[in-house]
């Protein structure tokens, strides 16, 4: 008796394809230097505006930004966002 061998055929055409974790790394570090490319520039423009008037209060606007680009980047990917906090 002699063993006999299958050969399966995979048909990767019929498959979607899937994106390369390293370009979807690049894609997530390119929306992340987005976010904070337009934190600062918000808080360039109220440095200029004459609105900030101190380190603190440059931190705290950008604080209040950067929750701001939190809470689109996550209504843009579908997800829940609960902001209410708790001490």
């Amino acid at each position: 008796m002699q063993r006999t061998s299958i050969k399966f055929e995979i048909n990767r055409s019929a498959s979607t394809p899937q994106p390369a974790l390293q370009a979807l790394l690049s894609q997530s570090e390119d929306e992340f230097y987005g976010s904070l490319q337009r934190i600062w520039n918000n808080v360039v423009q109220l440095e200029d505006m004459g609105i900030i008037h101190s380190e603190n209060d440059k931190f705290v606007y950008a604080y209040r930004f950067a929750e701001a680009e939190l809470q689109r980047a996550y209504s843009e990917k579908g997800l829940v966002i609960n902001t209410t906090h708790t001490l």
